[in-house]
């Protein structure tokens, strides 16, 4: 996924006139210029920057590290449920090594639907949604 200087700016947390300054130095990874604009890669959800080599170590802005939350179905707790008559949660959503289960799941921010039948999950899971969002988990 490709973003602009503004969204890397919210991304890292800092102004997106620094952005460009890092651009111009070369210390964004993948990042390269089609006539004005900078396109930025995302690599697992954020821009790369390398560190730099003179100054004292940032230490103002210290940001929370997001982990992608990855929400999806569980088709055999689908079947379960039909089979036994149970209602128990068929939606699982996993943030880093924590799995949360229920019925309905609110996402307050961007997020994106992946289907990937080559590629599934290590859970099996070929379809899913990936966010850095907050997200309502009801049970």
């Amino acid at each position: 996924m490709m973003i602009s200087t503004a969204q890397a700016a919210k991304l890292l947390g800092i102004s997106a006139t620094r952005v460009r300054f890092l651009l111009s130095k070369g210390r964004v990874k993948g990042a390269y210029k089609v006539g004005r604009t900078w396109v930025i890669p995302l690599f697992d959800g954020m821009p790369v920057v390398t560190p730099g080599t003179r100054g004292p170590k940032r230490n103002w802005s210290k940001r929370t590290n997001y982990t992608k939350a990855v929400i999806h179905v569980n088709q055999k707790v689908i079947r379960q449920n039909h089979n036994t008559g149970e209602r128990n949660p068929v939606i699982t959503v996993k943030r880093g090594s924590k799995n949360t289960y229920g019925h309905t799941v609110e996402v307050n921010g961007p997020c994106r639907v992946m289907y990937r039948p080559d590629d599934p999950l290590h859970c099996g899971a070929r379809v899913w949604i990936e966010t850095i969002s907050d997200f309502k988990v009801i049970a």
